[in-house]
This record gives structure tokens, sequence and C-alpha cells, in this order.
């Protein structure tokens, strides 16, 4: 394959992955702007929780009790946009510019109505919604304050989420990459004011930590909004043509966008009673999990990525009605994660120690944060293969029911009961409730490699 076939075969390596130049060209031209883009939005949750940290354990307690909501809201509205760009990269590949306009507006309708919810139901119950999470009532105070502020960021979160994902779809990822750095070092230099009350300003701690979020996700929306009407481009159209759709064409869009918004949304509220049930054993579990998972996200960054450059090349070939070509890129995306999956996972034990010596928690909190990360890393190749083939692969072929059935059988059969019966009713310590939860990728791992190789997976949804 383009002429490197010997050389590729006398070093070792598969030809059909490392000699396959048209698809790492692509791969890294899609990828990376999306890797740079994950990297830094993981990197805001992480600058977050470590500023709070310096403040003290309940208020990254009550942090990351309030953002489990906030979450919720992120699978839902990820679903939305990640449904959306499912139809916009087929479409793309096909040329059809008039039906990715009417699917940005349906897009657009049903994030706005999300959005509006959840904001509403943050500012009118923000005390029970902590209070689902932790009975400390330290946490519940700081967790309701943050939670009544910063949930006047999710509308312009929602509509920032589609564009970005749109963006993506017609191979201008590199336009979200740079307006999400502007987003990170707004976020981080207003947390730095308004947390700790620098250059005048009072010290508010978690509010100041609310206030700057719901700056930068603002600034965030402006800016993803004006380069997508930009002239041009392709999404800039008049509103009616936005509108332009009727019932048939909604239920046709939502027969594929429902069961991601459900797989999304049922997921999130499953790794919320997760939360919950962490928040059963005590604060300090709270507090390590909260610092584990962000740090998690972090390593997730690439292979996230991966997944995301994957749903756009295989939706983009669907399209185009390339299909051996959209069967020989899955094979590609999931050896090549597979090899990145093993060394984030030993990259993950080594470093550890010193990702956690940035905080300043309990000794009890460290040490069971320090356990947890070396599980996840033992089982990172694993957790990482289910991502990319479940959210990448199968959901740019089109097969979103399977996808749904294979994430939430896992999760809701194995998973959720496994946590509580853990936290709850063994009353075991909560790195040994997260190691029973991790019980449900290696099941989900079979049924992947099942519904992979049966080829079944590869629908131009386009056509239906």
């Amino acid at each position: 394959m383009f002429g490197k076939d010997k050389l590729y075969r006398q070093a070792g390596f598969p030809v059909w992955l490392f000699g396959d130049g048209a698809f790492f060209r692509n791969l890294w031209i899609l990828a990376l702007p999306i890797i740079i883009q994950n990297f830094l939005a993981s990197s805001l949750n992480l600058v977050d929780t470590i500023m709070i940290g310096f403040v003290g354990e309940n208020e990254v307690a009550a942090v990351g009790v309030a953002n489990q909501f906030f979450f919720l809201f992120n699978m839902f509205i990820y679903g939305i946009a990640s449904g959306s760009s499912v139809f916009i990269s087929q479409y793309w590949g096909g040329g059809g510019r008039e039906n990715i306009i009417r699917i940005m507006g349906v897009g657009v309708t049903s994030l706005l109505f999300t959005g509006l919810f959840f904001s509403l139901a943050a500012r009118s119950f923000p005390a029970g919604i902590i209070g689902f999470f932790s009975d400390s009532t330290a946490v519940q105070a700081l967790g309701a304050d943050y939670l009544r502020i910063v949930c006047l960021s999710y509308i312009p979160t929602a509509l920032s989420f589609l564009f970005s994902h749109a963006l993506r779809s017609i191979n201008k990822a590199h336009v979200p990459m740079i307006i999400s750095l502007a987003a990170i070092l707004t976020n981080t230099g207003l947390n730095y004011i308004l947390i700790f009350g620098k250059f005048g300003a009072p010290v508010l701690g978690v509010t100041g930590a609310a206030l700057a979020t719901v700056a930068a996700r603002c600034l965030e929306c402006g800016l993803l909004l004006s380069a997508s009407f930009r002239k041009n481009s392709v999404f800039r159209a008049r509103w009616e043509e936005y509108l332009n759709f009727d019932l048939a064409f909604v239920k046709k869009t939502y027969a594929t966008i429902l069961p991601v918004i459900l797989n999304e949304g049922l997921w999130g509220l499953g790794t919320i009673l997760y939360m919950a049930a962490y928040g059963r054993i005590g604060t300090r579990a709270l507090a390590a999990t909260n610092i584990t998972g962000t740090v998690q996200n972090l390593f997730m960054v690439l292979c996230l990525s991966i997944a995301g450059a994957a749903l756009v090349m295989i939706g983009n070939q669907i399209g185009a009605q390339n299909i051996k070509r959209a069967r020989i890129y899955a094979r590609n995306f999931m050896a090549l994660t597979a090899v990145v999956g093993l060394g984030l996972g030993l990259l993950i034990i080594v470093s550890a120690p010193l990702v956690l010596s940035l905080y300043q928690i309990s000794a009890g909190a460290k040490s069971a944060a320090l356990h947890i990360l070396w599980i996840f890393g033992a089982t990172y190749g694993i957790r990482q293969v289910n991502l990319v083939m479940i959210i990448g692969i199968f959901r740019g072929g089109g097969d979103v029911r399977i996808c749904l059935a294979i994430d939430l059988l896992t999760m809701w059969l194995v998973g959720v009961p496994l946590a509580f019966l853990g936290a709850v009713y063994w009353k075991l310590p909560v790195e040994y409730v997260v190691a029973l939860i991790g019980t449900e990728e290696l099941i989900k791992f079979a049924a992947v490699m099942i519904r992979y190789r049966s080829g079944k997976w590869i629908h131009d949804i386009t056509q239906q």
C-alpha cells in the first residue's frame, strides 16, 4: 500500500494499519485539533479542581457534587450534538448542504429547550439536587451556592456543543480548538482573581469559580456562533432555512438522535448514581473520586478524540458510499486505540503519585485516589476500545440502537447494582467499589467485539 508494504512487513508492523497513509493523513488533520480542544476542556476542569482544592476539602466535594448535575445535563446535550453530527458527517460526505441546515435547526431547537429545563431546575431546587449526593451540611450549602450561578452557563454551553460538533463534521475541527483555548484562558484567569480575591476583587471561593465558568462559557458560545455564521460558511443561512423542517423530518432525525440522547443521558444518570454511592461512603470518598474523575478525563482526551475522528471519517465514507473504505477505517481505529490505550494505562499508573501531589487533601483521601488511579490505569486499554467502538465507529456507522443497548445493559444490570451493594450493603472502601464497577467494562468489551465481527453496524441513515 502506497509503495511501503515491503518496508512495513520487514519492520514487523501490520501493513493494513501502519501502511495506510491516507488513513493517517486524514486522522492527523481531523484528530489533532480535536485532541487539543478536548485537552483544553479537560484542563479547564482540572484547573478548577486544583484551585478549589487550595480552599478546602469541603469546597472540592461541593463543586464536584454540583458538577454531577451539570454532568447529567452534559450527557443530554452531548447526545443531541453527537446524534446530529452522525447526520451531518454523512450528509457532508454525500454533498447534502440543505439537509445539514435542517439538521442544525432541529438540533438548536432541541438544545434550547433542554438548556432551559436544566437551568430552571438548578435555579429552583439547588439544595435538593446537592442533598441527593451528600449528607454533609457544609457541602450542601457550598454546592447550592455554586449551582445557582453556574446554571446560567447551561444554554450557551448547549449551543457550543452543537456548533463545535458540526464544525468537526465538515472537517473544520481547528476552529473550535482555537475558541476553546480562549475559553480556558478566560476561565483560568477569572478563577485566580475571583476564587482568591486578587487585584482588589473580593475572596469568593466556590462562588468565584461559578462566575468564572459562566463568563468563559458565554465567551466560547459567542465566538463559535460568530465563526459558524461568517461569510461563505456552510452554516450561514436564514433562520427560516434552519426552521424548514416538518414533523416527518423530525421523526426521521430523532429515529437516530433519540437513541444517542438516551444512551448519553441514561449513561450519565448511571454515572451520577455511582457518585451517589460514593457519597454514602463519606466526604473523603467524594473528594477522592472527584479528583480522580478529573484526572481520568484528562487521560481520556486522546482516545475520546480518536472516537470523534472515527465518527466523522467513517460517517463521511458511508455518506459517499465508500463502504469498503469505512470498514478498513474501522479496523484501523480499533487497532490504533488498543495500542494507545495500553500505553496510556501504563502512564497513568506510573504518574499517579506525581499528579496527586498537586492536591492539598487529607492523607486518607489521597491514598484512596492513588488506588483508584491504579485501577483505572490497569483497565484503561479495554475502556478505551469500548469507548472508540461505541461512540466513534458504531455511531459513525449509524448503529445507534446497538450502542444504546450495549451501554445501558452493562451499566444498569452490572455496574449500578454492584456500586450500591459495595458502598451501602457491603460497606467497602471507595477503591474497592470502583474496582467492582469496572466489571461492566469486561462484559461490554465482549459485546462490542461480537457486534463488530458481525459486520452489521454500517447503516446509511441519509437514505433511510
